[in-house]
């Protein structure tokens, strides 16, 4: 994809969460990303610490502004699905849960006797 036409090329993610308080304010940002970084104390400098550590809460942000402020851009559809399925691809591999259990019953474990 070329960088000239991500709407967020150049964009630091301090400006995003600058511009998305002043637009919707932290509450609202709570409410709608489900993040606690913003509905318990939110502070610019603890809210960057933490979503620079943290990829899901990142494009969660991201999505948001896109969504916010980038609407009409052309290619912001296309970014929104690629952050998505890099989430998928993400959560996949780092699943703990084997392949083989995905699709298996659940069973109840049988107690032990002593």
């Amino acid at each position: 994809m070329n960088n000239s036409n991500d709407p967020l090329y150049g964009i630091k993610l301090e400006q995003i969460l600058t511009e998305l308080e002043k637009k919707i304010g932290w509450e609202k940002m709570g409410e709608l990303l489900n993040i606690r970084c913003f509905t318990n104390k939110p502070r610019l400098k603890s809210s960057l610490k933490f979503l620079r550590t943290t990829p899901w809460a990142r494009s969660r942000v991201e999505i948001l502004y896109l969504k916010t402020f980038c609407s009409k851009h052309a290619e912001t559809g296309k970014i929104i699905r690629a952050i998505l399925a890099q989430n998928n691809a993400v959560a996949e591999k780092t699943s703990t849960k084997p392949a083989a259990s995905k699709n298996a019953p659940f069973v109840w474990p049988t107690p032990k006797k002593k």
